[in-house]
């Protein structure tokens, strides 16, 4: 072999000897490429350290530190101080027992953020046969605000479910599985959950169970479910209306796998409806009350006032007929009032001093004569009058109220021997009352069921009645102490449930009036007064006409607006008695002309009708149909003579 063969053979050698150094070193790098690769897809930062703790390697750099400050640097210079316990324990775990350990912390982000990190601790051996360590810190940021916005969503969820009353229930009808929650076993006083039929049987008033059965058996069979609406009775008896709700899951082929929904108690939602639905009823008699009131009061002050005219000229053998007579028809003026009362359009009455006494036992008297024989009805009642200022259809109304809730009550109890007492008496000032004188008591005591704590509180609000439905309207109490109220005195119950029950009235004493003695003849300040009665019904025109012309008055008629218009246009007058409610031109529009054609004129409504309270300050008086002839013309005396000084002052 030639030197120059050689040559070429040594250069190709060489050239082999490097081929096969750069495969090997090809060879050796591939899998450090691939963990790399690795690395940077990983949604982690790893990072090496050896048996000092001191940092070797990192999988990724956080913004604004340098590889070279990093690699070799302890690894708890980046690690938070508050940090460095847990971190150290984690990592003497590793490296003393060669098992994991871990922590959790909060570090800067890929983009300078603080975000929150679980990190792991595992052992690495080196190649010096010593053990270090990696650390893996995998981001939890989203798990963290995912688990933040659960229990946001948990928290609003169980606030919207408390705040509705809403009980949740699903029921597999694979396997049975049946579960409830707290909610739903609050609302049904249970404390294990019930299958449907369970449900119907155990917990839905028996009245209900057939629709709440029916129901259930549409949805098993259709796959839809109807909200049903339904009564349940708890264990300690009370009653609850429920509404439930829910879907139903069905297989591919259309088979129900489980009912999903909720019970929503609608108790209170149930009673507004029924106040609302009495108010809406108590609205309609209101309205039917007025139309009747105007008829009814009109054919009453065509009759008061013609009695009393009689008795004056009528024999003596007649009076007491005739008395008989007016005392009916007064008794039925009343029982407009109290229909008024009870519809809500009360009147301003003008309360004047009776005996309670008298009253009370008139009362009493007449429900022992109604009431259940079986039902003993006692009267402590003094001797001697008891006189309080007030309207006595009024107070009749009150211990009316009473006693028939203390029949109801002694009825309800079943006692063997119900009682009611009815107790009058006169008792020392009260300093809850802004009278400092002497109270009239009037109790009405009964030893029927009582009332519970919660029933007392509510006892005198509208609508509120612990009878069942049909049976009571609530209103008895709360207009007994509007009544009470509007006399300036109080009402208030004492009772226990299963003793009784003892409601006291408490009303100002005041002293008697004496009798007024009608006395035929003019009435002062009538005479030649000049009077206009405007109203559409003839017997009230020529009645009322009668009545004061035969006290000096000069009166004349007018059936309908346009004709009231034109005799105040002929002549002036001193008083206009106007129909409040007459068909055509009336009311407002009538007063208004009225005025402008007759300034110096008192203007009296004339009306058997409810006057609002802002109707008063248009007129000058108020009379309520029926009225007796006595305060007909004491009320047009006075106004004659208001219309005169204001006359003679203008002059």
């Amino acid at each position: 072999m030639t030197h120059a063969e050689a040559d070429v053979l040594r250069a190709e050698v060489e050239r082999l000897h490097a081929r096969v150094a750069e495969l090997e070193r090809s060879s050796a790098r591939q899998p450090a490429v691939f963990l790399e690769a690795l690395l940077s897809a990983l949604p982690a930062v790893v990072i090496l350290f050896d048996h000092d703790i001191r940092i070797r390697f990192i999988s990724r750099m956080v913004p604004g530190l340098a590889e070279e400050r990093v690699i070799g640097a302890p690894a708890l210079d980046f690690i938070p101080p508050e940090d460095h316990e847990r971190a150290r324990a984690a990592i003497d775990t590793a490296l003393r027992s060669g098992r994991p350990g871990g922590y959790e912390t909060v570090g800067p982000g890929p983009h300078g953020e603080h975000r929150h990190y679980q990190v792991f601790v595992a052992p690495v051996p080196e190649p010096d046969g010593t053990l270090g360590g990696c650390f893996v810190a995998i981001d939890t940021s989203h798990l963290r605000e995912r688990e933040r916005a659960l229990a946001e969503s948990e928290q609003k969820l169980r606030i919207a479910l408390a705040s509705t009353k809403l009980g949740l229930w699903s029921w597999d009808l694979r396997s049975g599985e049946l579960l409830w929650d707290d909610r739903m076993r609050q609302l049904l006083g249970l404390t294990e959950s019930l299958a449907l039929p369970d449900y119907v049987e155990q917990a839905v008033h028996p009245d209900d169970r057939d629709a709440v059965r029916r129901s259930g058996e549409r949805a098993l069979a259709t796959g839809r479910f109807e909200s049903v609406t339904h009564r349940v009775v708890r264990p300690d008896g009370e009653v609850r209306w429920m509404l439930t709700v829910g879907e139903v899951e069905c297989d591919a082929n259309g088979r129900p796998l489980r009912l999903t929904g909720g019970n929503l108690d609608i108790t209170e939602q149930r009673a507004l409806e029924e106040q609302l639905r009495r108010a809406q009823k108590m609205e309609a008699v209101g309205r039917l009350t007025a139309g009747v009131a105007h008829n009814f009061n009109n054919m009453l002050m065509a009759i008061l006032p013609s009695l009393e005219l009689l008795r004056r000229v009528a024999p003596v053998s007649h009076v007491a007929l005739l008395d008989d007579a007016a005392a009916a028809s007064e008794r039925a003026a009343d029982m407009v009032r109290k229909l008024m009362t009870f519809a809500g359009q009360r009147r301003p009455v003008d309360p004047r001093p009776c005996d309670a006494v008298a009253l009370t036992r008139h009362i009493a008297d007449m429900c022992e004569r109604t009431f259940d024989r079986r039902i003993e009805l006692r009267c402590d009642i003094p001797a001697q009058p008891l006189h309080v200022r007030a309207d006595a259809a009024d107070l009749e109304q009150v211990l009316m109220n009473l006693l028939l809730n203390a029949r109801d009550a002694v009825t309800d109890a079943g006692r063997d021997r119900p009682r009611i007492e009815v107790i009058a008496s006169l008792e020392a000032p009260d300093p809850r009352l802004p009278s400092a004188g002497a109270l009239v008591a009037l109790r009405v005591r009964d030893n029927g069921s009582g009332m519970s704590e919660d029933a007392k509180q509510h006892a005198f609000e509208p609508f509120f009645t612990s009878k069942e439905v049909g049976r009571g309207t609530g209103l008895g109490l709360a207009t007994s102490y509007a009544l009470v109220r509007d006399l300036g005195g109080l009402i208030e119950i004492d009772s226990r449930e299963g003793i009784g029950t003892t409601v006291s009235v408490l009303l100002p004493a005041t002293a008697p009036v004496a009798a007024e003695t009608a006395v035929p003849g003019r009435a002062p300040g009538l005479t030649d007064a000049r009077v206009l009665v405007v109203d559409d019904e003839p017997l009230i025109r020529r009645l009322v006409q009668q009545v004061l012309e035969s006290a000096g008055c000069r009166v004349r008629t007018a059936h309908d607006g346009d004709a009231a218009l034109a005799e105040v246009a002929r002549e002036p007058a001193d008083v206009i008695l106007l129909d409040r409610s007459m068909p055509g031109t009336a009311g407002v529009s009538l007063l208004g002309a009225l005025r402008a054609h007759a300034p110096n004129a008192k203007i009296v409504y004339f009306t058997g009708q409810e006057v609002a309270p802002e109707e008063y300050a248009n007129v000058d008086a108020v009379i309520q149909k029926p009225v007796r002839i006595d305060a007909l013309e004491r009320v047009v005396a006075e106004l004659v003579g208001l219309a005169r000084g204001d006359s003679l002052g203008s002059e």
